[in-house]
C-alpha cells in the first residue's frame, strides 16, 4: 500500500539542504516520472491499431530502450521508496510496450501504392519485395473485364492468373524472399478501384516497403518479359569523311571547280540517310571530323529506352531529328554553300559536268538547301537506290572546304525488358 502511494506522487521536491548527488537523483526521478506517466496513459488508453507503422516501431523501440536506476546516496527513506517504485513501473513498461506493439504486427497492412480509383490505359506492373511468411493481398474492381497476373520475379514463375475478370480479390502466402509483380492488363482504357497491400511478420518491416529499382534493359527475343520495339540500326555510308575543295567562282574559271558531287548508296530496307556537312574557310580538319557515326550511336543509346516509341516508318522524324539535334556541327559564320539532292543519275551527271546550272535541274526541293552553313539533316530514301548530294560554292572570290559524313538508317526490331532489383 505504501509503495502504491509513493508511486503516485507527482514529483519529489528539491530543497537547498540536499547534497548535489541527491539533487541530481531527484531531478532524474522527476524527468523519468513524467515520461513514465505519459507512457502508462498511452498503453492504457490508446488503440495501437490506429497508429502508423513508423509510430508502432518508435513505440516498440521506446519500450525496449526504457531504463531507470538511481543512486540512493543522501536520499531519505520515502525518496528511496519513491525511486524504487518508479523503477518497478519502468520494468513493467519495458514488458508491456513491446508486447502490445508486437501484437499489432499481424493486423497491420502496408500499402505501397495509393488505394482507390485509378485510370488504366495500358498494362501496368506493381513490384514489391516480400519475405517468407508474409502475405500479399490484392483487390480490383473494374468497369469491364481485365487480366491480372501475380509473378515471382526471381523465379520467373506465374503464381496467379485471372483472365477476363471484372472483380478480383485474393491473397498469397509468401514462401520465398523475392520480388513479386502484380501485373494489371485493363484490356483497354478503364477505371479500376484497386488495393494492393501486404502483411509482415517482423517489426523492422513495418516502417516502409523496400525500395525497388526499375530499369529498362536491352534483351533477347525470348527473354522473360521481352517487349518488341521498332528501333533502328545505323551504318556509315562511307568509311571516312568525304572532303571537297569548292573554289570561288572566279578561281574556278581558271582551275579547280566550284562544285562537287557525292553518291550515297542506299541498301535494301534503308529508310533514311542522315548527313553531317561541315563547311569552313580553312583547310584544317577538326577533331570532331569522322565522329558522326559514334556520336549518333551514343545519342541513340541515351534515348532509346525512355518509354516512347523509338521509330515509326510513318513518323520517323521524331527520333532521328532528336539524334541530329544532339550532333550539330560547329559553324564558321563566313562559310556557306548550296546543297542539292538528286535522285536521278542523269540529273546528277548533268550537275557534275556543268552542262546545266543547278537551278535548271529537277532536284529534290524539299531536302535541298541553298546558302547553308554547316549543318546536318535527314533525307528519306523513298525507294531510291542511290541519292546524290551536289554541292556548289556561289561565292565569287573565296574558297570553301567541305567535310561530308553520312549514315544509312535501317529499321530493326529491338527487344527490351524491365529489370527489377532491391535497392
Amino acid at each position: 500500500m505504501k509503495s502504491l502511494f509513493l508511486s503516485s506522487l507527482i514529483a519529489l521536491s528539491l530543497c537547498s539542504c540536499m547534497s548535489e548527488t541527491a539533487k541530481q537523483t531527484i531531478e532524474e526521478y522527476n524527468r523519468m516520472f513524467e515520461k513514465v506517466t505519459t507512457l502508462e496513459k498511452l498503453v492504457q488508453t490508446s488503440d495501437f491499431s490506429t497508429l502508423s507503422g513508423e509510430e508502432i516501431v518508435t513505440l516498440y523501440n521506446t519500450g525496449n530502450e526504457l531504463y531507470y536506476d538511481y543512486n540512493p546516496m543522501d536520499l531519505k527513506e520515502e525518496q528511496k521508496a519513491a525511486c524504487e517504485a518508479l523503477k518497478e513501473r519502468v520494468a513493467k513498461l519495458r514488458v508491456e510496450i513491446p508486447a502490445k506493439a508486437k501484437a499489432e504486427i499481424p493486423n497491420f497492412k502496408i500499402t505501397p501504392w495509393p488505394a482507390g480509383d485509378k485510370l488504366f490505359e495500358k498494362t501496368e506492373t506493381f513490384p514489391v519485395f516480400l519475405k517468407r511468411g508474409e502475405k500479399l493481398r490484392w483487390s480490383f474492381s473494374a468497369q469491364k473485364p481485365m487480366n491480372v497476373k501475380v509473378i515471382d520475379y526471381n523465379s520467373r514463375a506465374t503464381l496467379k492468373t485471372y483472365t477476363g475478370k471484372a472483380m478480383v480479390n485474393d491473397s498469397l502466402a509468401i514462401e520465398h524472399d523475392a520480388i513479386y509483380l502484380v501485373e494489371v492488363n485493363p484490356l483497354g482504357t478503364q477505371y479500376v478501384d484497386m488495393d494492393i497491400n501486404y502483411k509482415v511478420t517482423e517489426m523492422a518491416r513495418l516502417t516502409a516497403s523496400t525500395p525497388i529499382k526499375v530499369e529498362q534493359v536491352e534483351c533477347n527475343k525470348g527473354d522473360f518479359g521481352a517487349v518488341a520495339v521498332q528501333g533502328v540500326s545505323m551504318r556509315k555510308a562511307f568509311e571516312q569523311p568525304r572532303k571537297f575543295t569548292l573554289r570561288g567562282q572566279l578561281k574556278a574559271a581558271f582551275s579547280g571547280s566550284a562544285i562537287a558531287l557525292v553518291a550515297v548508296q542506299v541498301p535494301a530496307g534503308a529508310t533514311d540517310i542522315l548527313y553531317s556537312m561541315r563547311i569552313d574557310t580553312s583547310e584544317s580538319g577538326r577533331s570532331s571530323d569522322g565522329k558522326f557515326h559514334d556520336n549518333l550511336n551514343t545519342s541513340y543509346k541515351k534515348v532509346k529506352f525512355l518509354g516512347l516509341p523509338l521509330y515509326e516508318k510513318t513518323n520517323s522524324s521524331g527520333l532521328l531529328n532528336t539524334l541530329l539535334d544532339d550532333n550539330r556541327p560547329l559553324r564558321d559564320e563566313d562559310a556557306y554553300c548550296n546543297m542539292y539532292v538528286f535522285r536521278s543519275q542523269s540529273l546528277a551527271k548533268q550537275f557534275q559536268d556543268g552542262t546545266k546550272p543547278a537551278s535548271q535541274l529537277s532536284y529534290d526541293v524539299d531536302y535541298s538547301t541553298l546558302g547553308t552553313q554547316s549543318c546536318n539533316g535527314r533525307i528519306p530514301a523513298n525507294g531510291s537506290k542511290t541519292i546524290y548530294l551536289g554541292f556548289e560554292n556561289e561565292r565569287v572570290r573565296y574558297t570553301n572546304y567541305l567535310w561530308v559524313e553520312a549514315e544509312v538508317v535501317v529499321p530493326t526490331m529491338v527487344y527490351y525488358t524491365t529489370k527489377y532489383s532491391v535497392e
